[in-house]
């Protein structure tokens, strides 16, 4: 069996700049008014389409109160994304935490299952978000995004019984890539009804496929 001391890191991926930090629980409450009007339209009508005056419309603030937070919708779309993220890596952590000292298969299990699950249950807001992320994301901000989410499976890989011969690092970059590469290009080309089967199965065949190799290496 793993080791009951599995170390979990929390490395969280970090927020794109904006013009004011929402500290306290009303200004909390108008940023993410702001988000989710703008993730609400962006779904119904596209990025291109949906301007600064809707988002503040729909949100119920007035225009100046959407520049006080965000420079421009670009700025939003990138906070947006990151919320997300950040969010779903949380349950992956918590994931992690609950599942330390179980098989290597049943971690990997948990941890596909919590990523593909979180996104299939908000499909069109992820598929819009994924669109978005090719369009408004810094390389830096994307790297960090890469990194946590890398780290989460180099989490779920470590302390085997036996131990992995192959480097754990190359692994889980390669699980990430995999795991993010399907569930966004299915996303993308074959649209938001995908089901939670569709994306899970194959993803998870792949997966225990490439396990079973670097088990025997």
């Amino acid at each position: 069996m793993p080791s009951k001391g599995v170390r979990v890191s929390r490395q969280q991926p970090q927020p794109p700049k904006v013009r004011r930090r929402p500290l306290q629980s009303r200004a909390q409450a108008t940023s993410q008014a702001l988000q989710d009007a703008f993730v609400r339209l962006v779904i119904e009508q596209g990025y291109e389409r949906t301007t600064v005056r809707e988002v503040a419309a729909v949100a119920g603030v007035g225009l100046g109160t959407f520049y006080e937070y965000f420079g421009n919708m670009d700025t939003l779309a990138a906070m947006c994304i990151h919320r997300q993220v950040q969010a779903l890596h949380a349950q992956g952590l918590q994931t992690l935490q609950d599942s330390a000292g179980m098989p290597l298969a049943t971690r990997v299990d948990r941890l596909l299952d919590t990523l593909v699950d979180g996104i299939a249950r908000e499909a069109p807001m992820w598929a819009a978000l994924f669109m978005l992320e090719r369009k408004v994301s810094a390389p830096e901000p994307f790297r960090r995004h890469y990194q946590a989410y890398v780290q989460l499976w180099g989490t779920a890989l470590q302390d085997c019984d036996p131990p992995l011969p192959a480097p754990v690092q190359p692994l889980a970059r390669l699980l990430h890539t995999l795991t993010y590469g399907w569930v966004s290009q299915s996303l993308l080309a074959l649209g938001p009804q995908q089901t939670l089967q569709q994306l899970r199965a194959p993803l998870g065949w792949a997966i225990h496929a490439l396990l079973r190799e670097a088990q025997a290496a």
